[in-house]
């Protein structure tokens, strides 16, 4: 058992989630609905949890392939770092591009905008899905020589920049804007203004958008969420849903060639009725009842609870044998 020192980023990040909520409450903003912000943070704890599990593993993917079949000896250096910099800022555009515009990515990306809603509690609704694509999209840098050490250390700066960018109370920044990823781009990326649909998929840079086409500006207020929102708040169904959606349109479809493209054709290529349908199915009848100031109470606690517990977890880096070298 070590201690984890990297685990404060978890407190902090809280610290930040609780500025803005008070500021929304005080300038009566209503950007934090209850429902909403309380599935944001479980859909995050359950990723944090799951990749306590893996990360270890990714790790040792990324020294595997460097360690036996890199093409390049590339040693840590200034010039190599600030490469390393471009390259993995261009490989994650990619990647977040594959998860928007082809189905099988969309299937692990898509819980992360189902979210009607856009503030800080945003930026932990991500899964281990999206973790599994990532490390297939950047097992190409150590591929190329790049060690697991310096690939780790980019991979911590792109997960923490992005949690500042789910907020709707930083506007323009001026010059800034043509060169990073702002918020005001990334309300665009979580917009489902038919506008701003596919746009701005940079993570630190945004001069990918603007040299690949998939640039636009923020020009009128985003409507965030799915185009066609979903009927329940259940973390399954939030995580589910669009991977039953796309394997039930693809056992209709007749022909391998058919299947194919739309297992990795575009979303829109899923037929909408099939959200219908099993929704109707699979999800119970929709029992709607006041959400108290007892029942807030109560799912607070059990969140402090569960967050706790990962708390534990994370600082003092319990390691598991089949997992952790």
């Amino acid at each position: 058992m070590k201690f984890n020192y990297m685990a404060f980023v978890i407190p902090v990040f809280f610290l930040f989630i609780g500025l803005e909520l008070f500021w929304s409450i005080r300038q009566k903003k209503g950007y934090y609905k209850f429902e909403n912000s309380v599935l944001n943070i479980c859909v995050g704890i359950a990723d944090r949890l799951m990749n306590l599990f893996v990360a270890g593993a990714f790790y040792g993917i990324f020294d595997y392939l460097h360690d036996n079949y890199a093409l390049f000896d590339i040693k840590a250096s200034v010039y190599n770092w600030v490469f390393l910099f471009f390259l993995v800022d261009f490989i994650w555009y990619w990647y977040h591009r594959f998860g928007h515009e082809v189905n099988i990515g969309w299937s692990a990306h898509i819980v992360h905008h189902t979210s009607e809603e856009f503030n800080l509690t945003v930026s932990a609704r991500i899964t281990i899905f999206q973790s599994i694509f990532r490390t297939a999209f950047w097992s190409v840098l150590p591929l190329i020589g790049f060690p697991a050490h310096m690939l780790s250390v980019l991979l911590l700066m792109h997960g923490a920049y992005p949690f500042f960018l789910h907020t709707r109370y930083i506007k323009n920044l001026g010059i800034l804007e043509w060169f990073f990823v702002t918020p005001s781009h990334h309300r665009v990326h979580h917009a489902s203004n038919p506008q701003y649909l596919d746009k701005n998929y940079g993570d630190i840079l945004i001069i990918w958008d603007r040299l690949f086409g998939t640039f636009a500006p923020e020009k009128e207020e985003p409507v965030y969420g799915l185009t066609k929102p979903l009927k329940s708040h259940s973390f399954l169904w939030q995580h589910f849903h669009f991977l039953l959606e796309l394997l039930f349109a693809t056992g209709e479809a007749s022909g391998w060639r058919h299947k194919i493209r739309i297992l990795f054709g575009k979303p829109d290529q899923v037929p909408e009725y099939w959200r219908d349908r099993l929704e109707q199915q699979l999800l119970p009848p929709k029992v709607t009842f006041p959400i108290t100031a007892n029942l807030r109470r109560y799912v607070s606690g059990q969140l402090i609870i569960s967050l706790a517990a990962l708390l534990e977890l994370s600082f003092f880096n319990i390691r598991y044998r089949w997992v952790f070298p």
